[in-house]
């Protein structure tokens, strides 16, 4: 049986962090990491769970039988999978031996996810884009340089670019982060069709298929740029709190930019 494409509900409103929802499959896990008996994937109708991608973490959390909420599913991975599912790795805790050890098809659920985790990796994410516009900024210092990719993870965060970024413009750098941080610039979410990504983002990768007619996500720092995006983010920059520039290093060609938050 063919499932329906999941909702991701964290793409239209990133401020959910419980939601009811209904069971669509539950089956053992088959993720890299699932290495215990009690590993299962579950899907949902719809989910807040936002799945591990573009540079950002997945969350984590729980679900609970609606009915019954001693009936629990410990989320700890979540991907996405083929034709638009996103998958819930975790495990089963049941109140006794008695309980029912997991979900069925058609039941209700309530989500929960681990909402100071989530705040963390959308500030994260969001002091990425900042770091990205930053640098953008100061072309005329900096020139020749393209955003390639990024990671907004705890500790281990950077911006990509392609060209070459001196150790010297670090302060530059920090002082248009800083600048962008302290403006509380307003962070905002669209949906736009291939021209208007194309016009109004920094960086759109010219090899990107857009099928004619689909509209993509992108999150707009306002006053300083948009991105194509499906992360989360805070609501304004000013809520990413202290950005730090780490440090610059280079290879073949190309510039890392680290940062942490704090």
């Amino acid at each position: 049986m063919t499932l329906p494409k999941t909702t991701a509900l964290y793409q239209t409103d990133e401020t959910l962090t419980v939601h009811n929802t209904t069971v669509l499959s539950v089956r053992p896990g088959f993720f890299k990491n699932a290495n215990e008996s009690n590993d299962y994937v579950v899907v949902t109708a719809e989910t807040i769970f936002y799945a591990q991608g573009g540079g950002q973490p997945c969350d984590t959390g729980t679900m609970t039988l609606s009915s019954n909420e001693k009936v629990a599913f410990d989320v700890t991975t979540v991907r996405n999978g083929v034709n638009g599912l996103v998958l819930h790795l975790g495990s089963f805790a049941s109140a006794s031996e008695s309980e029912p050890e997991h979900f069925k098809p058609g039941d209700s659920v309530k989500q929960a996810i681990d909402s100071e985790k989530r705040i963390l990796n959308s500030r994260i994410h969001t002091g990425g884009h900042v770091v990205g516009l930053a640098v953008r900024f100061l072309s005329s210092s900096i020139p020749d340089i393209t955003e390639l990719k990024a990671q907004h993870y705890p500790d281990l965060a950077f911006v990509d670019f392609q060209g070459t970024i001196e150790s010297r413009h670090k302060d530059a750098i920090q002082a248009q982060v800083d600048a962008y941080i302290s403006q509380e610039l307003p962070v905002k979410i669209y949906f736009w069709n291939e021209a208007e990504l194309r016009e109004k983002c920094a960086v759109v990768p010219g090899a990107v298929a857009i099928p004619e007619g689909e509209l993509v996500r992108a999150v707009d720092i306002v006053g300083a740029g948009a991105y194509p995006c499906g992360g989360t983010h805070v609501s304004d920059t000013r809520k990413v709190g202290k950005v730090t520039i780490k440090k610059i290093s280079r290879s073949k060609g190309n510039s890392k930019v680290s940062y942490t938050i704090s």
